[in-house]
């Protein structure tokens, strides 16, 4: 089967998002609610994960289930950006005082689980796809750029979150809207982050790319 080039891909990929951004913007009654949870840019972040996963399905050769890992990080922060974490029970399943205070068996058990999961995934992706990385990124490739990008964003994302409960817990106060546009550029860093991911992936689109990753056999 012919794959579609890098390029188209990354041009529907790309002028997809914009579309959804705008069509989003403009059917959104309050405009301040665009960065919000559950509106706009968040749901473009949603978006282009599974379209991630979906892409390394198809493109990654018989690649895509030895390199399992990949697709399962693609989900793991699908569901945390759903808060599946907390969504389904009282407790958090990744919170350490469910684990060290009184909580039901069963939350303790499907969190231990899911914990040990995302463990074991994180693992895999050290050990079998960070030195090929490694290897790319002092190459200069382009792939490896964008997941090195994307790395950044999603820490900046982090950093941002909740910044004002953050420096408060520290005694700082933070103005309002500064407060706000930490928050707004939260949403916008994470679903940069997600597009990049998915950019890098559709890189493996290329027969060339995909023979030099060099990505272990199980």
């Amino acid at each position: 089967m012919r794959l579609p080039s890098f390029k188209r891909i990354a041009t529907v990929v790309t002028v997809a998002s914009v579309l959804y951004l705008a069509f989003s913007f403009f059917i959104t009654p309050d405009p301040s609610q665009f960065f919000h949870e559950g509106h706009g840019v968040e749901e473009l972040s949603l978006g282009l994960l599974p379209a991630g996963v979906a892409l390394w399905i198809l493109l990654a050769g018989h690649h895509r289930w030895r390199e399992w890992q990949i697709p399962a990080a693609l989900l793991l922060m699908m569901a945390r950006e759903m808060d599946f974490d907390k969504r389904f029970t009282e407790h958090g399943l990744l919170k350490l005082t469910t684990y060290t205070q009184p909580a039901p068996v069963m939350t303790k058990l499907v969190g231990g689980i899911a914990i040990l999961f995302t463990l074991w995934v994180m693992g895999r992706l050290l050990r079998r796809n960070l030195p090929v990385w490694w290897v790319r990124l002092k190459g200069g490739t382009g792939d490896a750029w964008m997941i090195l990008v994307a790395g950044l964003c999603g820490v900046l994302a982090k950093t941002f979150d909740g910044l004002g409960r953050k420096l408060l817990d520290l005694g700082i106060h933070i103005p309002g809207s500064v407060d706000m546009l930490a928050g707004r550029s939260e949403e916008v860093l994470e679903a940069v982050c997600y597009y990049l991911i998915v950019l890098s992936i559709a890189r493996l689109a290329a027969p060339a790319v995909r023979a030099a990753a060099g990505l272990r056999p199980a």
